[in-house]
């Protein structure tokens, strides 16, 4: 492995520029670019008002590649890493599990560059635990999404990688790309650097045939390292020689490009034969919609219409599947997805009457259809929700404000769960219609919602049922919050982490333990508020089971907590999950009330200076459920301790990662 000093002489060109590809046409460029502005992202391990481990950190040329192994507060880390936030007791629950594709996303952002190009390479510099890319999507001009790349999420050797994989022809130009991430085989966090952006300001495509018109199918045949047997999805394995193949094809222009005179294969073509890719399918939800016109008795159809001949042929099927009860019929019907639902409805009059049944929209989740989710599909699908009880629209911002208004206003009265995670479009308006069309919402997730003002939020104050509250980065006030729990007493699950700034914490703990007895999980990830007198307030929430107060040490506080967290720990006794991530004013006799976890599953320690190596070995004397700890600098656990307990102490997962100092988050 060459030196950093060796890599960035290699790889100095590598920046925002254009590079001349055709040394007869001048006017064609290769253009090489990082990221200008982050646009949006679902999670981010910094604060809100902090650049460490922030999205912010994609922007512009890599920092800190090729060092690895080390925790760099430079880079963009997300919140989640392996099985374990699946198995929290705050874990969500699909509402229509059918329509996952194969591998889900869990994390997104979306990045913005200086030009457009006709991409042909997007390069993503991992600099710790690698392998959780699983999706590629490329915008173009009138803002549709095209799935340049999908692939599973990979386990990979612990070394730094520039990651390229293959992508598929995209014959618009773009600037907006977006990455999708599946984290579930990390081991621990990962770390992102920079991506790079590499395409051309004119359409390029090979000579050759056999590579079907595939800029990256010619690359593939001059890349003599691809496939590499243990990153079989990556061409550029070797970051040492990163792009020679791209230096190659510049070079030999001439030889195996052309420049097509007219542009035949346009964005409007691209997307007249593959709309979107969802795992390699095909999916357009509102155009797989038949049409019809309305008559007194009877519904015709108006386009694409089936053939005499065609509908005596699928008669002899439905007649065999119509010999099914009507109950039978439904219960095989719920368990397609609505790609399938769709798709049913185009075979005949008898199966488009099938699916129309609103009790097969009684749950619908739109998360994995955020890229096609618009207006229109909105409108195809609000006549058949009459009895839609759950939603998910996370992700989804293809619409406004007053489309989501008049979906509610047809199919939102008996909603009792809704999610709109990352939907940009939410607003005061959007809430007022939520608590007033949607009174009997148990469930409503607002996740980077961050369009949403206090009288919006007040608005909740109408809602009396919520049990699952999800506000985290949003710009909820204090007293806001305080008087939604007064109204919500049956509050179970309550997410405030990353709003620090807008939040006085201890205010919101007592207000839990007067009006949510209830309470079963409380993450205040980043919340600097926090105090002993908070912690007093929670330990008499009795049924807590998760408490997250990672980052939530209060700064320049010299007093400690006292007996407030020994209260917590001793008078909680069903906590299965409790992360204290840099919990700097702990003592041993704090933590050795952890010992009265016996429920304890997954517990985080990392930084806590104080931890010794006889607390730690009590941890796993006396919590015999314990499935994962944490206990990544602190520095007085030896890796000699750690690799003993691995060895005595199986099926636990032990992380650590290697001692530096903690570098504080502002």
């Amino acid at each position: 492995m060459s030196s950093p000093s060796h890599f960035n002489y290699h790889m100095k060109n590598i920046s925002f520029r254009s590079q001349p590809i055709g040394k007869q046409d001048d006017d064609h460029f290769l253009v090489e670019q990082f990221v200008k502005n982050v646009l949006s992202f679902s999670s981010q391990y910094g604060g809100s008002n902090s650049i460490s481990y922030a999205a912010v950190n994609i922007i512009g040329s890599y920092s800190t590649f090729p060092e690895y192994g080390r925790d760099y507060r430079r880079t963009f880390a997300m919140r989640t890493y392996g099985p374990w936030w699946d198995k929290a007791p705050s874990r969500s629950i699909d509402y229509m599990p059918q329509n996952n594709t194969e591998v889900m996303s869990q994390d997104y952002i979306n990045v913005e560059y200086h030009e457009a190009v006709y991409p042909i390479r997007v390069s993503i510099y991992e600099t710790y635990n690698p392998g959780s890319v699983v999706r590629i999507w490329a915008q173009d001009p009138n803002n549709r999404w095209f799935l340049l790349w999908n692939g599973p999420p990979q386990i990979v050797p612990s070394t730094p990688r520039i990651f390229s994989p293959p992508l598929r022809s995209c014959d618009f130009k773009t600037k907006t790309l977006r990455l999708e991430f599946n984290h579930s085989l990390l081991d621990y966090y990962t770390e992102l650097d920079a991506v790079l952006l590499i395409g051309t300001t004119d359409l390029i495509l090979p000579k050759d045939r056999s590579h079907k018109r595939s800029i990256t199918n010619l690359l593939k045949t001059i890349n003599c390292k691809y496939p590499c047997h243990w990153d079989i999805h990556n061409l550029t394995p070797d970051y040492e020689d990163a792009h020679m193949d791209i230096v190659h094809l510049r070079e030999t222009f001439d030889e195996h490009c052309i420049m097509p005179k007219h542009k035949m294969f346009c964005a409007k073509h691209v997307y007249a034969k593959t709309l979107c890719y969802i795992s390699g399918k095909v999916l357009n939800l509102y155009k797989s919609k038949p049409q019809f016109k309305k008559g007194s008795n009877s519904i015709a159809f108006t386009h694409n219409r089936v053939s005499l001949n065609e509908s005596k042929k699928s008669l002899h099927g439905t007649q065999s599947f119509s010999v099914l009860s009507h109950e039978i019929i439904t219960k095989i019907l719920r368990n397609l997805d609505l790609m399938s639902l769709c798709r049913m409805g185009r075979v005949n009059k008898y199966f488009n009457n099938l699916v129309q049944n609103p009790l097969l929209y009684k749950s619908l989740n739109l998360k994995p259809y955020w890229h096609i989710i618009s207006t229109k599909a909105l409108h195809y699908l609000a006549f058949k929700c009459k009895y839609l009880r759950r939603l998910d629209l996370s992700w989804c911002d293809s619409f406004s404000v007053s489309d989501l208004e008049k979906f509610l206003d047809t199919c939102g009265s008996l909603l009792t769960h809704l999610r709109l995670d990352c939907c940009s479009c939410i607003d005061d308006s959007a809430m007022l219609k939520i608590s007033t069309v949607c009174k009997n919402l148990n469930e409503l997730s607002l996740r980077n919602c961050d369009s949403i003002k206090d009288q919006g939020f007040l608005c909740l104050e109408n809602l009396e049922s919520l049990e699952r509250l999800d506000l985290y980065r949003t710009r909820i006030k204090t007293q806001t919050l305080c008087k939604i729990l007064r109204k919500n007493r049956r509050m179970r699950h309550l997410d405030i982490g990353g709003t620090y700034e807008y939040l006085n914490v201890d205010e919101v703990a007592m207000e839990l333990r007067n009006s949510c007895p209830d309470l079963e999980s409380i993450d205040l990830w980043q919340a600097h508020t926090l105090t002993s007198q908070g912690i007093d307030a929670l330990a008499d929430c009795k049924n807590l089971r998760e408490v997250d107060f990672g980052w939530c040490d209060s700064r320049g506080s010299t007093t400690g907590y006292g007996d407030s967290f020994r209260r917590l720990l001793s008078s909680c006794e069903h906590l299965e999950k409790v992360f204290l991530v840099y919990f700097r004013q702990l003592t041993e006799h704090d933590l050795r009330a952890l010992t009265l976890c016996k429920n304890l599953k997954q517990l985080d320690l990392l930084g806590l200076r104080s931890l010794t190596t006889e607390v730690c070995y009590a941890f796993f004397i006396n919590c015999p459920k314990l499935e994962m700890i944490d206990l990544s600098f602190c520095n007085n656990i030896t890796d000699h301790s750690i690799q003993q307990w691995q060895q005595m102490y199986p099926h636990v997962a032990i992380k650590k990662q290697p001692t530096q100092d903690m570098i504080s988050l502002v």
